[in-house]
């Protein structure tokens, strides 16, 4: 079984293009492809993969539009099958957001089929341990739904890191034990501190976006695992604790799962990467 665990998608090529040129414009990083559902569709074909995790999220005025898009093509409508059945539906919300309150949103898209959140300190412009996040944390919680959150760098070093440190969620955690969260980028090359919240919170998983194989950006370079790095990393938290993510569409996804399977690592080892730990997290198997 693959899973994917951090894609990014969007619904026609229009909203891609647009997306892909103002963050080529600000960062001068490439993309693999335009990102559309259809294109990743295809892309799962090719890389003969199960599943997709969905981790939706947008500026404040985008927000709700994006969240029910998100939703509306995984699920079955009246009168014809889901869209999507095989993309697994992350929503995000922001302390900030008008219209519905943050939990408002969630029991809306609950409703709807949302299987988990997806947050971004930096794009988002909060920090996680943001008191205004409490009710939302809890909710979860209370759900229990998984919660992924970008952690660490956003390509540019300078800009507002501070906001994705993995420590923010140090008193996140204190606060909600019970949380499900998953620190994107295996920590964003923060690495000794990421192992130190994996090593206080047993429930705390990593995804590998982008860690594993980076993403055409010098300034990032030191940023990326080698392979006895990455090997450090997963043996330090446990295999059982790391989920293959892509990334996509800035990155091939078929170069990440041939970059975990070339690591020295045992075959049940690559198996639960590559797709059992999501299946796991999301109550597929």
């Amino acid at each position: 079984m693959i899973i994917d665990a951090h894609v990014h998608l969007f619904p026609n090529e229009g909203v891609a293009r647009d997306v892909q040129e103002t963050f080529r414009s600000r960062y001068q990083v490439g993309y693999y492809t335009l990102g559309t559902i259809k294109n990743h569709h295809a892309e799962m074909e090719r890389c003969e993969m199960d599943y997709a995790v969905a981790l939706s999220f947008a500026p404040d005025n985008q927000l709700k539009n994006n969240n029910f898009w998100t939703v509306a093509v995984t699920r079955p409508a009246k009168r014809r099958a889901a869209l999507y059945p095989r993309i697994i539906p992350y929503i995000s919300v922001s302390p900030t957001q008008k219209g519905r309150t943050p939990l408002q949103e969630l029991e809306h898209k609950y409703k709807w089929g949302m299987k988990g959140l997806k947050l971004h300190p930096i794009a988002q412009h909060f920090a996680p341990d943001d008191a205004r996040m409490w009710p939302v944390y809890q909710w979860l919680v209370q759900h229990d739904l998984p919660l992924t959150a970008h952690c660490g760098i956003n390509v540019r070093p300078d800009e507002d890191t501070y906001l994705a440190h993995p420590n923010r969620w140090l008193d996140v955690l204190k606060r909600f034990p019970g949380l499900r969260l998953t620190l994107a980028h295996m920590g964003g090359g923060f690495w000794e501190d990421t192992l130190r919240i994996c090593r206080l919170y047993p429930q705390v998983m990593l995804d590998t976006a982008i860690a594993i194989c980076g993403v055409h950006h010098a300034s990032i370079k030191e940023n990326w695992l080698s392979d006895n790095e990455a090997l450090e990393m997963i043996r330090t938290v446990g295999a059982g604790r790391v989920m293959f993510g892509s990334d996509y569409p800035w990155i091939d996804p078929f170069r990440d799962i041939q970059r975990i399977r070339s690591l020295s690592l045992s075959e049940p080892e690559k198996r639960m990467i590559l797709g059992e730990n999501a299946a796991r997290l999301h109550q597929i198997i």
